[in-house]
């Protein structure tokens, strides 16, 4: 097995001068604008694509596996195959071909990688944050029969609002059948956080995964990867042999619960590991409430832990309406929404229309940034020119009669901290369901909840569309849906 070092994009291998010479010409119906990124197993393209009017990134291929016909149809197979993967955080593919180069056209994220994170050791909550959102996608793959095999903070894009895209799914398995793999050196792994399995050359499935993912997890948590040496062969042999060095999580003052998280996820032997990446989502929400700490979800902010409340003292009349069919209630592109209660310089919250404290961060009611962050999100308009929302509105239980509003990127909805949207009710999962938008159109999807998430009394299994007035059952907790537009 032919090994690489870390790096945003691995090496490329083509001839550099014909990669470059792509600049300014079209593949398809996409015209390349600038290099981005170059590696082993691609060179990555900024690309505009006018029927859209929209800017993509394209994964070109090293051009000799174009003329190799037992790669182009492994290619073509994987790439039809990770395509179908429709999840918050998979980053998406739009489209494949060949025309002299092999290419794949995904999403273009300008946010950078989580690997340019790493500068220094991350913040627990932080880390884990991360973690689990790669754990959500690495879930969704491996439900479809998918493994990555290069799970790595440089396949981690992030969005500005800190929200994760993995990337790179299928890659290194096309790679790993072509014909003149060996021959010509393609690296199909990083040994930094390749499991010691995959490592030594022996067939991989989702604990693999699941083994890197947790040696990311260490790296976030302490600023560097666990172990290193000059070539890739020795950090393999101490992959296989060597104890974690967990002393230097304690050293950084990770808590007991998290080591011990790393320490599973690490384990030299996939059965001494979790066998799912659900495992590994449960162990560290777990392992965070045990060690009295919240996950701040990157889009929003602070979730708090328990039903959210309007604070006392401030007359109803005073907060802006957010419960009515398709009202504004102020401008999501404004950061700010201030307020002057009995003299005090107050912020509206975006989310649930509460007053709090401008020395506040985070809303003291519902948990969400104040500074409304996540309104940068908003594209999508309606015919009316107006930003199109989403507001769920809570029927019963401790949050009956309340409604919150919701730009256009991601939710995830759930009974414990860590969800942007908290519903505390005995039949509500810890994760139930996610709501988000995409092409015009607001989506729902169950993440394999305990009691099921209904859409007008019909339980839903994939990530369904909502309609104006659909009645969303989370569990036995009763939320309706609308569009509003600021």
């Amino acid at each position: 097995m032919v090994m690489q070092p870390e790096n945003v994009y691995p090496r490329q291998l083509g001839d550099t001068d014909e990669m470059n010479s792509l600049v300014g010409k079209s593949l398809g119906q996409y015209r390349i604008v600038e290099r981005i990124g170059v590696g082993g197993m691609a060179t990555v393209f900024k690309s505009y694509q006018p029927t859209l009017d929209r800017y993509v990134a394209i994964k070109v291929l090293p051009a000799h596996h174009a003329r190799d016909p037992v790669f182009v149809k492994r290619f073509e197979q994987e790439a039809r195959s990770v395509a179908k993967l429709t999840h918050p955080n998979i980053i998406q593919i739009h489209d494949f071909g060949e025309q002299e180069v092999t290419y794949i056209v995904m999403e273009y994220v300008d946010g950078g990688t989580l690997k340019d994170r790493l500068k220094h050791a991350l913040p627990v909550p932080e880390a884990v944050g991360f973690i689990i959102q790669a754990a959500e996608g690495l879930a969704c793959a491996h439900r479809n029969g998918i493994i990555h095999r290069d799970v790595k903070p440089a396949n981690m894009l992030l969005r500005k609002d800190g929200h994760l895209l993995l990337s790179d799914f299928g890659i290194a398995k096309i790679l790993e059948g072509a014909s003149n793999l060996t021959r010509v050196g393609t690296g199909i792994g990083t040994p930094q956080y390749m499991s010691p399995e995959q490592g030594t050359g022996q067939p991989v499935d989702r604990r693999s995964d699941i083994y890197s993912l947790g040696i990311v997890l260490f790296h976030c948590l302490t600023g560097r990867v666990p172990f290193t040496a000059d070539n890739p062969m020795t950090i393999t042999i101490k992959h296989l042999h060597d104890p974690l060095p967990y002393d230097r999580l304690v050293a950084e003052g990770v808590p007991d619960p998290i080591v011990q998280v790393v320490l599973k996820m690490t384990a030299k032997v996939p059965n001494e590991r979790y066998q799912s990446a659900d495992e590994v989502i449960d162990a560290l929400a777990n392992a965070l409430e045990a060690s009295n700490l919240s996950m701040p979800r990157m889009r929003f902010g602070l979730a708090p832990s328990g039903p959210f409340a309007v604070p006392k003292g401030v007359p109803s009349s005073q907060l802006p309406n957010t419960r009515g069919h398709g009202s504004s209630a102020g401008n999501p592109m404004q950061k700010l929404s201030l307020s002057n209660v009995q003299g005090k310089v107050q912020l509206v919250c975006f989310r649930c229309g509460t007053r709090s404290d401008s020395s506040q961060v985070y809303c003291t009611a519902c948990g969400y940034e104040l500074s409304d962050k996540r309104a940068s999100e908003d594209h999508f308009r309606g015919s009316n020119g107006r930003f199109a929302l989403a507001r769920l509105s809570v029927q019963n239980g401790p949050m009956g009669g309340r409604s919150y509003r919701f730009h256009q990127t991601v939710t995830t909805i759930g009974r414990t901290n860590g969800n942007d949207l908290i519903i505390p009710g005995r039949t509500v999962s810890r994760r139930h369901a996610r709501l988000w938008f995409d092409a015009g159109r607001w989506f729902l999807e169950d993440v394999q909840s305990a009691n099921g998430t209904l859409i007008n009394g019909k339980r839903v299994h994939q990530p369904t569309v909502l309609n104006e007035g659909d009645v969303i059952n989370f569990g036995d907790e009763v939320v309706v849906f609308n569009i509003t537009y600021a």
